[in-house]
Parts: C-alpha cells; structure tokens; sequence
C-alpha cells in the first residue's frame, strides 16, 4: 500500500472553519476594548476640561471678575482655548463661586460620537453617552440639563 502524506481537503475546511469562529469571538471582544479607551479617552479630556475651566476661574477670581457680587462665570470654547487635539468637541464649562470660598465646576462636552454631562462631582464611566443625533444646547445653561 502507498502511504498518502497531506490533509484532506475536509480537514482543511474544518480548521479554517474553527479558525474563523476563534477570530470572529476575538474580534469582537477587541472591539468592545477599543470602544471602551476610546470612551475612557473622552472622559478624561472633559475632566481636562473642567480643570482648565476651574483653573481660570482662579485667574479670574483674582482679576475679580468673579468675585461676591459676580458669583457665576460660563466658560465658552472661545473663553478657555482647550486643545481638543483637532477632534470636533463643543463644550462649556460653568464655575460657581460658593460663599465659603470653594469653586464648583460643572459642564458638558459633546462630539460627533459622545456626550458628557457633569451635574454635579460624580462622574463616572457610564456619563460617556452614545449621541443619538441630537444636538447640544450650546449655552451654559445648557449644563443643567441632559443633552
């Protein structure tokens, strides 16, 4: 008898098979952790925001634009000049000047992708929002309600 060396062409069906399946399961979970650092990223560039809107007001407080009779300054795209890196961000950041000296800072940053929206100091993940199309208010007042 002659020996046959090689697979048979339904061997490899199965392995290719077997190996679409394990890329196709892989490829999804990849997609889910790329989709999560990218929500993580915007998240984190909102907290650079605030910071930036908070950090100007501390300028402001001593130039006394914001001072006991002015106690609330809107920080607009113009006013802070925050680096989005070249992605399509709007924002706004509103500073309150509590009467025992601390600032609270609120805002929302909405992108063609994302939405954010901090109420209060509770931000977590789950604030990075899928947009769904609908726009933004773009005035401060805007940070009091959910875009």
């Amino acid at each position: 008898m002659k020996k046959k060396n090689g697979f048979t062409l339904i061997e490899l069906l199965a392995v290719i098979v077997i190996l679409a399946i394990i890329m196709l399961v892989a490829g999804t979970n990849v997609f889910d952790i790329l989709g999560d650092a990218e929500k993580s990223s915007f998240r984190n560039e909102f907290l650079a925001l605030l910071d930036a809107a908070q950090t100007r007001a501390s300028i402001d407080m001593l130039d006394g634009v914001i001072n006991g009779s002015n106690r609330t300054k809107c920080y607009t795209a113009t006013d802070l000049k925050f680096d989005t890196k070249g992605k399509n961000y709007t924002y706004c950041a509103e500073v309150k000047y509590e009467i025992d000296g601390t600032l609270t800072v609120t805002g929302w940053m909405s992108s063609n992708k994302y939405k954010i929206v901090a109420k209060n100091n509770t931000l977590t993940r789950e604030n990075v929002l899928p947009t769904s199309g609908e726009q933004v208010n773009t005035n401060c007042t805007g940070t009091d309600e959910s875009p």
